[in-house]
C-alpha cells in the first residue's frame, strides 16, 4: 500500500518505463534487465572467432564474413574455415583444442615428423576470451553507473 500522494513518486521510481541509452527504446522497468542483456539491438557481443565486439544487431552479417576466415592447421597441415574449425578437430584430431596426434589420414612420414615436432602452448584464446569478458563488465558496470546518474537526475 502507497499513500496517494506518494503514488506519482512510487510510479516513477518502480514502474515508469525507461528510455534505452543504446537503441532509445521504451522500457517497462520489469523487463529492464531482460532488455540490457538479450534483447537490446545495440546491446555489444563479441565476435567468437575474432573476439571483437560490435553490436548485436550487426553480429550475423560480420560473423558470415568472419568465420569463412582460413586458418592454418599445424597438425594436417590444410587451411580450415574458422566456423569449421572446431568440427574439424574433432573429425580429424580427436578433440576440440586442437593440439592431439594427427589421424589416421596422415602418411607415416607426416606422422613421425609430427611426432619429433616439440609440443605447442596452448593457443591463447582463453585469455583473450577471459579479457573480453572483463572488459565488457566493467564497459557495462561504468556505463550502468552513468545511466543510473542519468535516470536519478532526470527525476
Amino acid at each position: 500500500m502507497i499513500p496517494r500522494k506518494h503514488a506519482e513518486d512510487h510510479y516513477n521510481e518502480s514502474h515508469a518505463p525507461l528510455d534505452c541509452s543504446l537503441c532509445s527504446e521504451k522500457v517497462e522497468r520489469e523487463l529492464w534487465s531482460l532488455h540490457k542483456g538479450e534483447r537490446c539491438p545495440q546491446r555489444i557481443i563479441t565476435c567468437e572467432y575474432c573476439e571483437f565486439p560490435l553490436p548485436a544487431v550487426d553480429l550475423l552479417k560480420h560473423q558470415e564474413i568472419c568465420g569463412n576466415r582460413t586458418e592454418y592447421c599445424d597438425i594436417c597441415h590444410k587451411y580450415v574455415r574458422l566456423r569449421e574449425r572446431i568440427d574439424h578437430d574433432i573429425q580429424f584430431h580427436g578433440n576440440s583444442a586442437g593440439t592431439a596426434e594427427p589421424s589416421r589420414d596422415v602418411g607415416t612420414a607426416e606422422r613421425e615428423s609430427a611426432q619429433r615436432r616439440p609440443a605447442r602452448a596452448p593457443r591463447s584464446s582463453h585469455r583473450r576470451i577471459l579479457l573480453t569478458v572483463a572488459v565488457t563488465g566493467a564497459v557495462v558496470a561504468i556505463g550502468s553507473f552513468f545511466l543510473q546518474r542519468r535516470v536519478d537526475g532526470q527525476q
